[in-house]
Formats: C-alpha cells, sequence, structure tokens
C-alpha cells in the first residue's frame, strides 16, 4: 500500500513538472523571439495619416492597394487600442485624443448620435476649431478629464512649425483656445513643409457598399500623398478610433521611412510591453519625441519603438494583427459568462455537500472530491490554456472552450493521484503549481496572462501587462494557501522556527513579484498581500497580533509600496509603470482625482448584480465561521481544523488580503470573487477528506486565533 502511495505521488510530480516545463519551454521561445532593438521608427518630418474606422480586417490587396503596398514593402506594424468610451465611437473621440493625450469624448446629440466635425474657420485673422467650446465642454463626460490643446500647445512651444490638413487633424494639433496655426483643407503644395504634418483622410463608414466606396476613396487618397512624399519623410498610417458599429476592435498602426527599411518589425511600446499593440495614446508622445519637444505631464502614453521582426508575408502581417482583435473579442464575449458558471457550479455544490452532510454514501463522496479537484486547478487553468494557441483556430469560441476543458483535465490529473494524508499536501500541490505557473509568467512578461479568460483587455486598454486585479487575487491566495501548507509541512516535523522562516520566505516572493515594475507590476497588491501575509506569519510563530503590530504591518506595507513606486519614478518618463505615474501625480497634486475614480469603481462593483452579492454572503459565512466557531462552525470545517491548525490562520490571512485588496483597488467586490473560487475549492476538498475520517468527534479550537495550535 505504502509503495502504491509513493508510486502515484511520484507520477505527480512528473506530470506537474512537464506542466511547468511546457510553460519555461513556451516562454523562452516568446522570449527569443522578441528582439527588440528599442530603436524609434518616427522621426522628423513625419507625416500622419488619421482615418477614423481603419481595422487591420480592411487591409487588402483588392480594396486598398496603396496601403497593401506600404505595408508589403516592410512598414513596421501594430494593432492600436483606440477606444476611449464605453459606447459606439465617434470619429470626433479619437482625434480629441490626440489632442489631449488622454482618452477623450467627442460631443453627442440628445438621441447619442455622433456630432459631425466641426469646421475651421478664419476668425480674427486666426484659424479656429469651429464650436471648439463645445469640444471642451464634452470632456466632462470624460473621467480623466483631458484638456484639449495640450498637443498642439507642447509643438508650438518648441518649434512652432505644424500643419493640420482636414478638421480631424485640426483638432489634434489646435492649441488649448481652439487657435490652429497652419491649417489646409486639401492637400497643397507647403502642407509637407514643416517636421509635423497630421492629415485626416476621412472616415470608413458603416457597412455595406459604402463601406468599401469608402475604404477605395480613402486609399486613393492615402496614395496620392505617399507618392508626393520625399525620400527621407516617415509616415504614420494610423487608425483614430474603431469601426463603425459599437463592436470593438483594434485599429491599424503602421510606419515607413528610413528607422524602418532595414528589416519588417512589430511597433512596440513601454505603456503596453506587449510587441504588436500599441495604443492612440502613444501617438502624441511619439510626435513630440519626434522633433525633441519636451511631453507634458498630463500625457499618459510613450514613444513608439521597434519590436521583433514581424512575418514578411503581408497576410500573415494582417492576420497576426486581427487576431489579437479575435482573440480579445473572444474572451470578453465568455470571461463573464466563465466566471458565473464557475462561482454558480460552486455554490451549488457546497451547498448540496451541506445538506446532505453526514448522510452520504462513499460514491458520492468520491465524485465530490473529484469535483473539487477540478475546480481546484480551474483558476491555474485558465492561464495555462494560453499554451495551446486557441485562438489561431478558425472556431475560436469552440477552440477555447475545448481546450480549457483539456487543460482542466490535464492539471488533475496529478492532483487526484496524490495521497489525501496528510491532509495539506493537495491544497499544497495545487497552490505550488498555480504559484509556479504565475511567477514563471511575470518573470517572462506576462505571455500566458495575455490570452487567459482572468487577463487583460488590449481592446479595452485597462492593462496590458503584469497582474490585474483577477490574476492578483489568484496569485495571492495561491501564495498563502502555499506558506500556509509548508508551514504545516514542517510544523509537522517539529520545524517551528523554520515554518516560520518558510512563511516568510515565501511572502516575501510573492510581495517581490507582484509589486515589482519589471514583474506583476501591481502597487495596490503589495498593500493588500503583505497584510495577509504578516497574519499568517505572526500566527505560524505563536505570536499575538496587537494593535501596535498591526500598525507596523500596515506602515511596513506602506512603505514597502511607496519604495518601489519612487523607484519606479526615478526612471525615465516612458519607462514609468502607473505606479511611478502615481508618484508623478502626488507631486503634481493630481492623485486625488485618481483615488477618487478608483473609489467610485470599487463602490459601483457592490451593485454586480447576483454575482457580487453571493461573494459578499459567502464572505460573511467565513467570517462568521471562522470569529465564533461554537456557533458557526460546521463540524466538518471543525474536523478539517483539527487535523490541520494552521487551516485557521491560511484562510484569515487569504481573506485579509481579498478584502484589503477589495477597498484599495478600483475592482472592488470582484476580486474577492476570484479570490474565493481560488479558495474554496481547496477548502471543501480539505473538509470532505477531514470528514472521511472524522466528522464528528474532532475539537473545536478554541477561538479564531488559535495561533500556537497553528504549530503543532
Amino acid at each position: 500500500m505504502i509503495e502504491k502511495v509513493r508510486r502515484r505521488g511520484g507520477i505527480a510530480v512528473v506530470w506537474c513538472a512537464v506542466l511547468l516545463s511546457l510553460v519555461i519551454g513556451s516562454a523562452a521561445v516568446q522570449i527569443a523571439g522578441r528582439s527588440d532593438t528599442g530603436a524609434r521608427p518616427v522621426q522628423a518630418p513625419v507625416v500622419v495619416i488619421g482615418v477614423a474606422g481603419l481595422a487591420w480586417g480592411d487591409i487588402r490587396a483588392d480594396q486598398t492597394p496603396h496601403l497593401w503596398r506600404l505595408l508589403s514593402g516592410g512598414a513596421a506594424t501594430g494593432a492600436a487600442t483606440v477606444r476611449t468610451t464605453g459606447g459606439s465611437a465617434c470619429a470626433s473621440d479619437g482625434w480629441l485624443s490626440l489632442s489631449a493625450g488622454q482618452a477623450g469624448v467627442g460631443p453627442r446629440t440628445d438621441d447619442e448620435e455622433c456630432v459631425p466635425l466641426p469646421a475651421v474657420r478664419k476668425i480674427d485673422g486666426d484659424m479656429r476649431v469651429d464650436r471648439w467650446a463645445r469640444l471642451v465642454e464634452a470632456q466632462e463626460q470624460s473621467e480623466f478629464s483631458p484638456r484639449p490643446g495640450e498637443l498642439g500647445r507642447a509643438l508650438s512651444e518648441h518649434d512652432g512649425c505644424e500643419t493640420a490638413v482636414g478638421p480631424g487633424a485640426a483638432i489634434a494639433l489646435a492649441g488649448p483656445d481652439g487657435t490652429v496655426e497652419r491649417y489646409r483643407p486639401t492637400l497643397d503644395g507647403t502642407a509637407l513643409d514643416c517636421p509635423i504634418t497630421v492629415i485626416d483622410a476621412g472616415q470608413v463608414v458603416e457597412s455595406g457598399s459604402g463601406r468599401l466606396g469608402s475604404l477605395a476613396k480613402i486609399d486613393a487618397y492615402a496614395g496620392g500623398v505617399l507618392e508626393r512624399l520625399p525620400a527621407d519623410t516617415t509616415v504614420l498610417v494610423q487608425g483614430v478610433t474603431e469601426p463603425p458599429g459599437g463592436t470593438p476592435h483594434l485599429a491599424v498602426s503602421m510606419v515607413a521611412g528610413p528607422a524602418t527599411a532595414s528589416r519588417p518589425a512589430l511597433l512596440t511600446v513601454t505603456s503596453t510591453r506587449w510587441g504588436g499593440v500599441v495604443r492612440l495614446l502613444d501617438i502624441p508622445s511619439t510626435l513630440l519625441d519626434a522633433v525633441g519637444a519636451p511631453e507634458p505631464a498630463e500625457f499618459s502614453g510613450a514613444p513608439i519603438s521597434l519590436g521583433r521582426t514581424r512575418p514578411t508575408d503581408p497576410d500573415r502581417t494582417v492576420h497576426e494583427l486581427g487576431a489579437v482583435t479575435t482573440t480579445d473579442q473572444t474572451l470578453r464575449r465568455w470571461a463573464g459568462t466563465l466566471l458565473l458558471a464557475v462561482a454558480a457550479t460552486q455554490l451549488v455544490l457546497y451547498a448540496l455537500a451541506w445538506r446532505l452532510a453526514g448522510r452520504t454514501k462513499r460514491p458520492w463522496r468520491r465524485r465530490f472530491i473529484n469535483a473539487t479537484v477540478v475546480l481546484s486547478v480551474l483558476p491555474v487553468s485558465v492561464y495555462l490554456v494560453s499554451l495551446t494557441r486557441w485562438w489561431h483556430s478558425p472556431l475560436p469560441d469552440v477552440t477555447l472552450w475545448t481546450a480549457l476543458a483539456l487543460t482542466v483535465a490535464t492539471a488533475a490529473v496529478p492532483i487526484r493521484l496524490l495521497p489525501p494524508r496528510p491532509l495539506w499536501r493537495v491544497p499544497m500541490a495545487v497552490s505550488l503549481l498555480t504559484f509556479a505557473v504565475l511567477v514563471v509568467d511575470a518573470a517572462t512578461g506576462t505571455l500566458l496572462h495575455r490570452a487567459s479568460p482572468f487577463g487583460p483587455s488590449a481592446l479595452y486598454g485597462g492593462r496590458y501587462y503584469g497582474f490585474g486585479n483577477s490574476t492578483f487575487a489568484v496569485f495571492s491566495v495561491a501564495a498563502l494557501v502555499l506558506a500556509g501548507t509548508a508551514a504545516a509541512e514542517l510544523a509537522s516535523r517539529g520545524r517551528r522556527r523554520a515554518a516560520t522562516v518558510s512563511v516568510v520566505a515565501i511572502g516575501a516572493v510573492a510581495v517581490a513579484v507582484d509589486t515589482w515594475p519589471a514583474w506583476g507590476a501591481d502597487v495596490g497588491g503589495g498593500l493588500a498581500l503583505i497584510p495577509g501575509v504578516a497574519v499568517l506569519a505572526f500566527a505560524v510563530a505563536g505570536t499575538r497580533l496587537t494593535p501596535v503590530r498591526l500598525l507596523v504591518v500596515a506602515a511596513s506595507a506602506v512603505t514597502v509600496v511607496a519604495a518601489v513606486g519612487v523607484a519606479d519614478w526615478l526612471r525615465p518618463q516612458a519607462s514609468r509603470t502607473h505606479a511611478g505615474r502615481f508618484v508623478q501625480e502626488i507631486l503634481d497634486g493630481q492623485a486625488w482625482q485618481l483615488i477618487e475614480r478608483k473609489a467610485g469603481y470599487a463602490l459601483g462593483s457592490l451593485a454586480g448584480g447576483p454575482l457580487a452579492w453571493g461573494t459578499a454572503a459567502v464572505l460573511v459565512l467565513l467570517v462568521l465561521a471562522l470569529a465564533w466557531p461554537d456557533r458557526f462552525s460546521p463540524p466538518y470545517l471543525d474536523a478539517a481544523l483539527h487535523e490541520w491548525p494552521a487551516l485557521r490562520p491560511t484562510l484569515i490571512a487569504a481573506l485579509t488580503t481579498c478584502t484589503v485588496g477589495a477597498v484599495v483597488n478600483d475592482y472592488g467586490i470582484r476580486l474577492i470573487t476570484f479570490g474565493l473560487i481560488t479558495l474554496l475549492p481547496l477548502l471543501a476538498l480539505t473538509c470532505a477528506r477531514a470528514s472521511q475520517r472524522n466528522t464528528t468527534t474532532s475539537a473545536r479550537p478554541q477561538g479564531p486565533h488559535t495561533s500556537r495550535d497553528a504549530t503543532r
């Protein structure tokens, strides 16, 4: 029997090692293929051809021959995030975003229809954008308080020579008062005389033959511009809004010029750290960098650079850049459904198990354990599914669900083979696998993160790199459970001091991975994770957590996060993450706006419907069971706590981190949801296996903070 257990454990270890090897190997291939040079492809003189609604699916040899020829000639390419509002995009949204260097909002009618771009008129001897005050007033609808005219002001103060061609370009280059220093309604002989020329090439119409006609007209216009460019000019073809119709898309971003002649490359930028993905808000920073002008503090972008080599085949390039949109659309379509299905399944399963506790037969109990094993590996599986590269399938929706099911089954196999005793061994294996996969992913650029249902959205531009709030919840719970199981393993061998050291060591690694700008880049996560680690470490060490010690822990969390933020702020402005930018906002006196906005998001999450309310109810029940076990703790939880005393402080630590994270991050109670769907299967599995041995005679712990018992 012992030999059989050892053999199954060995198979499980080998299987987990294979999974980690796949993660590391995939990451190594991706890193080897980056070849980032850091070269800036946009150099003055530069001509920007802006098109409202131009997506990569529009670039075809038969319908946009001039743009296709530019792509075939080796232009550097990227898919650009252009979304600035929650609804359908208007052309003025993109042009105002270029003008302000932040997400702008164009005016709408009472029926939420787009208002046409205003004309440019000569008033008091100056060319001015008509109804400029209305454009400025419309920014009150934006949560970022953009100030149109900042790009024009910065360029004017530097050298005073930039030309706008067309009404959209006039908005982009206008000064804060709406004045355009050099304006041409059409491309004439003097339009290209300045270091910067921005051209409004029109808008792609919504659908049908009209769309094809508008693309042909835009392409012909762009072809005329390209024919007139001097050899030393850099041209940037840029989609400034999503295609009409309200469906989110990434736009075209294509650069050709002297700096791109050596090799076809993907565009990259420090604001995304994502090869081939840039932002519309990076264009103002890129133009200022091209002429050597200082960047306003309000700008949130960074200069575009050349990344890894792109495919020389233009068809393949269009496919790969279009696949970024397809991937994100698929994930956004199903991510909410997946989360709701997982949460609902867990609630139904646990409620049924609670109802039948003590009256169930062995086959039903075995099926319950199998189900909880599957649910326990689901959080790590939503990242491992990226290894399948499901988005290249012609049926991405079907392939995503199929790949996820296969990934869950693959990850569950080694966990199911593990012996059930000691009680903490299976949670240790699951948390170690989750923790290790996410650490490797963070160290290699969060490559798995990008194609995960729990990952970021390039379409909406919230976060492109590092750990988002959902990933932080999964990672922090895995880290704390791993620390709690390691402490239990060492304490069971009489190594109490080593148990405390293991908690501190694992916690330190987790905090470093989560907060460091080059890895997790999650400032708020540090504020939440450090208190959880401290709660667990104090309990394992047998030290009471007094109010004074609690203040020390809070001060330590703030100090660590502040140190990381200052270190990031000391880097060049274009290389800073949101941590460094927040420090700059504090210095500029603008930090309160950010805090107020994030607090509003967090409070708004409480109105998230049944999922939010269910999360709150489960959280309350767990707190009651841990704080008042004599009244609210069920027998099977008592049995688990008796067999694994460190379980109580582990649960308290995880709930502490999730709750603090919900308060300090804009994700609010949704962060707790992700934490619970990671924690509860491990807890249910532990209780089910503990209750097999004893569900009625286990002694209750003497309170919520039985710290000395936690190390026995």
